[in-house]
Parts: C-alpha cells; sequence; structure tokens
C-alpha cells in the first residue's frame, strides 16, 4: 500500500497539469457530494426584490449573495452548487455505463472475430461512429423525456463506440499471446479468458481516454441543456444556468458567463489529467 502511495505522489510531482486537475475535480466531487449542505441559499427560491444582483465585485452587490442573483432573485451561488452536482452525476453515469459497455462489445467482438457476432457488432459500431457526437445526442434527446437519467443513458449511448473500438483492437492482439493459448490448453473457459486474462490488460489503454470522455460528457451536457433540449427546469444544471441568462446577457453577463467559467474549468481539470496519462502511457513511466 505505502508503495503504491509513494508511486502516486511520484507520479503527481513528474506531472503537475494532472496534479492541478485532480485536485480541481477533486474539490467538484466534494460539491457533488455535498452541494445541499454548502448551499447559502435555497437554490429554488426566488425573491423579485432581489433580482439581478451583481456579484460581490462589483457595484451594488450584496454580501449574501456572493455571486449575484439571477433574473428572478435566484442565489446563483446555490445554484452553481447544485449544477455541478447535476452535471458530475450525469458524467459520471455516462462514461461508466459507455466503458461497461464498449468492454463488453470489444471482448465479445474481439474474442469472435472473424465471425458473424464480430461483423455484426462492428456494423453497429461504425454506423454510430459515422453520425457526429453532438448530433447523434440530440437525435437521442429529442425522442425521450428529458430527465438527468434519460440524459445519462443518451450521453452513455452516444459514447461508448470508441471504447468498443478500441478496446476490440486490442483484444485482437492479445488473445493471440502465449499466455491466451496456454490457458485455453488448460482447459480455461472463454468467459475466464476474457475476465481473468485480457480484462485487466484492457484497462490501461483506455484510462487515458476517460477524462477526455468526462469533460466532452460535460460540455455536451451543458449545450443540449443550454439549447432546452436536455436536463429541463426545475432541476438545476450548469447549462440550463446558462440558459436562463441568454436573455440579460448583454447587461447581466454573470448568469451565464460564471456558469460557463465553472463549466470550462471543470473540462480543463479533465483535459490536464487525460494529457498526462496518455503522455504517461506512451512513455512507458
Amino acid at each position: 500500500m505505502m508503495d503504491r502511495i509513494k508511486k502516486g505522489l511520484k507520479f503527481c510531482k513528474k506531472n503537475p497539469g494532472f496534479t492541478v486537475g485532480l485536485v480541481i475535480i477533486c474539490i467538484m466531487l466534494f460539491i457533488t457530494l455535498f452541494a445541499k449542505q454548502i448551499c447559502p441559499h435555497d437554490p429554488q427560491l426566488s425573491d423579485p426584490k432581489l433580482k439581478l444582483l451583481p456579484p460581490f465585485w462589483m457595484e451594488g452587490s450584496n454580501p449574501a449573495y456572493p455571486l449575484g442573483t439571477d433574473y428572478i432573485g435566484r442565489d446563483l451561488l446555490s445554484r452553481i452548487f447544485m449544477g455541478i452536482q447535476t452535471s458530475m452525476m450525469v458524467a459520471l453515469g455516462a462514461v461508466a455505463g459507455a466503458v461497461l459497455i464498449g468492454i463488453l462489445v470489444g471482448i465479445l467482438s474481439g474474442l469472435s472475430y472473424p465471425g458473424k457476432v464480430d461483423t455484426l457488432l462492428m456494423r453497429i459500431t461504425d454506423i454510430q461512429m459515422g453520425i457526429p457526437f453532438i448530433v447523434m445526442v440530440i437525435i437521442i434527446v429529442s425522442l425521450v423525456n428529458p430527465t438527468v437519467g434519460s440524459c445519462t443513458v443518451c450521453l452513455m449511448l452516444a459514447t461508448w463506440p470508441v471504447y468498443g473500438r478500441a478496446i476490440r483492437s486490442s483484444v485482437m492482439i492479445d488473445k493471440e499471446i502465449d499466455y491466451i493459448a496456454a490457458g485455453r490448453t488448460m482447459g480455461a473457459s472463454e468467459y475466464r479468458i476474457a475476465t481473468r486474462y485480457l480484462g485487466r490488460n484492457i484497462l490501461p489503454g483506455i484510462l487515458p481516454v476517460v477524462p477526455m470522455d468526462f469533460s466532452n460528457v460535460i460540455l455536451t451536457e451543458s449545450c443540449i441543456s443550454f439549447m432546452g433540449l436536455g436536463i429541463q427546469p426545475p432541476t438545476i444544471s450548469l447549462g440550463n444556468i446558462m440558459a436562463d441568462g441568454r436573455n440579460y446577457i448583454s447587461t447581466h453577463w454573470w448568469i451565464t458567463g460564471i456558469a460557463g467559467l465553472v463549466i470550462l474549468i471543470i473540462a480543463i481539470a479533465f483535459t490536464l489529467m487525460g494529457d498526462d496519462l496518455q503522455k504517461s502511457m506512451s512513455s512507458g513511466n
């Protein structure tokens, strides 16, 4: 255990970008877990007398509302906290589900190559990868009731093909290695080969992709929510917070601007982590 901690600390020291990204994401995860407890006000409570208050660094601000209020007097800081919680939960669910589907499809396809199962799965994957990601998401969310759960599933279904393709390639290479043949000779089942031998070898290959997809999913969820196709009020997300302020962006820019800045920070944090992981895997460190 101590050796792993030392290796982790050494990795963080050698990769400052990863460390910065990890710190930011840890803060976001803390907010996600304790959003309701740390909100200074009820994020749904409106007070028309306090509408469009500016943030603390501008003249006319109210110390009780450090990031100001929106067009109906709701506390922006509390809504940002709840928006982070929703957006992070959607991203966690979508990417975790996409990885699981990708692993299942990739292993089944790789082990059955060449064969009908591989052909069927790869044709489905090719068709889905041929449709631009954002277009695929918009098509799916347009067909369902836009809730947190349905948006998570939509983003998951649009994300998995990349993992399926990558894992299939890895399995096709690894299944020809001698220890796999030895396992078959000793009577190991296909299930054991897939879970015990191949499964643990494919994870390092997709690990750098995961943070990048977190970034992509959060940006996409915010985009479709801003357009009114994603998560709908009264559920709060960073995207629909931005949408709340679009009619006031020329005079009260902070409603849209602060939520957009939070999305940008989260996306950059995940990108920094993924970039350093990719460099580390490439160099073999």
